[in-house]
């Protein structure tokens, strides 16, 4: 049977290929959970607009995270965690968490977008990469102090 892939399927295709694939493995599987569509022309005039709304969604994700990325040149955020002595974090402040900061800030900035080698485990004062691409990159300051009991 001829489908077009919906979504990623690891073993048979990526999004929106045309793939050859068995009439069970289709019929039982995977259009009872919409990750296929049996090939017609109705699917693939559905496919070319699923498509262009997603480049269009895309581009716009594109500008904003660009205007994201310009406001950051000169941000010093300060945040405030719980600490030993010593500075070492309890909880270690990862992509995700810094993405969560900003945006309380009032910067979007997805997690996979700041170039964090590893999570940031102890206080003290940071310079994050932030980069959508290799032509847009930016650092910002992340000051990580104590908080005190």
């Amino acid at each position: 049977m001829k489908v077009i892939l919906l979504k990623d399927i690891k073993g048979v295709g990526k999004r929106f290929e045309e793939k050859e694939i068995s009439d069970g493995y289709a019929n039982n599987f995977l259009i009872p959970k919409k990750l296929v569509m049996s090939l017609s022309d109705a699917s693939i005039a559905s496919v070319k607009n699923l498509k262009e709304q997603e480049k269009r969604v895309q581009e716009k994700r594109g500008e904003m995270m660009s205007q994201s990325i310009s406001k950051l040149k000169d941000v010093k955020l300060t945040t405030f965690m719980k600490a030993n002595e010593n500075g070492s974090l309890f909880s270690s402040l990862n992509k995700k968490k810094i993405s969560e900061l900003l945006k309380k800030e009032g910067i979007e900035i997805d997690p996979e977008h700041i170039k964090l080698e590893e999570p940031i485990k102890e206080t003290g004062s940071f310079k994050i990469p932030v980069s959508i691409g290799e032509e847009k990159e930016t650092y910002f300051t992340l000051e990580i102090n104590p908080l005190l009991d």
